[in-house]
């Protein structure tokens, strides 16, 4: 199979990048992200596979921030998908969600490897997927003779809808290739929500699943006869022992105090709720909230400061808005406080974020 790395340019800096989003021109407008976008959404293992693939660049402050595997929100990975066009050239989401490795799943992972079958797989991703991938609600469905994994999206995806689906369907349909005689798998298809695409010539792969277009929602299936074959791998004992690991994930993902302030934080921004008020938003003391967040070793201040710092990566790419409006609206008492800020948690400054993404800087994420 020809990998990724043939289809998408390496030095993608070299292209012109256009933006799904017009950029500002010094007016006061600014272009507002969906507060879900700034919510740990998909792991940092992914985002550590693409750049690898891509021969992406990290700059030390991103390396640092990935040697702690955890959830990133979906504004991390722009980089990523500008880099690789996303916008212009979405169905190449599909080669890249097929060379995903069944380890880079974590739990998930094993938990399939350890499965009865094809159709007791589908239902283990449609279970632990939201360990490591929050974009999608995945649902498991037995009809007429055919099984079928659904993924519908949670948050809005915009222009880059189509890329990450493509991504995320075919990540998951290659989850099987562990397990699945390689017959078996001739009969999966996949469920694609739009018109057959128009692909160049040389990037339809003769080892690519069979697509249905038009779909009523994302996702594949497989006729139960063949779904339902026991895997010459099932191991029962490894199933329970790994599903016991996810289920605690799972749960922790649930009750985590953190995730739930960075979205309080996000939904009221630009005013940036303080303490007190969160507190209360929370239905707890505050003396309550800080003692939950430190046994999850993180302060209020550091996930305000990363909610205000997330939202200011935003407008440093997307607009030309003066370094000083930025700070008013990420809601810094001035520039320097701003700057001082920025350059702890993104280890740079700014202005030199900002000259990352012009088309003629060499782009270092």
């Amino acid at each position: 199979m020809p990998t990724f790395n043939q289809l998408v340019p390496l030095h993608s800096h070299m292209y012109p990048s256009t933006l799904p989003f017009p950029s500002t021109t010094g007016a006061l407008e600014l272009l507002d992200l969906p507060a879900e976008w700034f919510l740990p959404a998909v792991h940092s293992v992914y985002f550590q596979i693409f750049s690898s693939m891509l021969s992406l660049p990290l700059s030390a402050t991103q390396r640092d921030n990935l040697a702690r595997p955890r959830l990133l929100p979906l504004l991390d990975f722009l980089p990523i998908f500008d880099a690789v066009h996303a916008v212009q050239r979405p169905h190449d989401g599909q080669l890249l969600g097929l060379q995903i490795s069944m380890t880079a799943h974590g739990p998930m992972g094993l938990a399939v490897m350890a499965s009865r079958s094809i159709a007791h797989a589908m239902e283990t991703i449609a279970r632990y997927a939201h360990i490591r991938n929050r974009l999608f609600d995945f649902s498991f469905e037995r009809e007429g003779g055919s099984v079928r994994l659904w993924m519908r999206p949670r948050i809005p995806l915009l222009e880059y809808g189509v890329f990450v689906e493509n991504v995320t369907v075919f990540a998951k349909f290659s989850i099987l290739q562990a397990i699945a005689q390689p017959n078996d798998l001739r009969y999966g298809r996949m469920l694609l929500p739009w018109a057959r695409p128009e692909l160049e010539e040389g990037k339809l792969l003769p080892d690519r699943p069979l697509c249905i277009y038009n779909a009523q929602a994302l996702g594949f299936q497989f006729p139960a006869e063949v779904a339902d074959r026991a895997s010459p791998l099932s191991d029962p004992e490894l199933f329970r022992h790994v599903c016991q690991a996810g289920d605690e994930e799972l749960e922790h993902l649930r009750g985590s105090i953190s995730s739930k302030v960075r979205h309080l934080l996000h939904s009221h921004q630009p005013q940036w709720p303080a303490l007190d008020r969160v507190a209360r938003l929370m239905s707890m003391s505050r003396r309550t909230l800080l003692r939950k967040l430190e046994s999850e070793k993180i302060s209020y201040q550091q996930l305000l400061d990363e909610a205000r710092n997330e939202l200011a990566c935003w407008y440093l790419r997307q607009s030309k808005i003066p370094l000083s409006y930025i700070a008013e609206k990420t809601g810094f008492s001035d520039q320097t406080n701003f700057s001082r800020s920025f350059k702890r948690c993104k280890g740079c400054t700014p202005k030199d974020y900002r000259k990352q993404f012009s088309p003629d800087s060499p782009q270092v994420f």
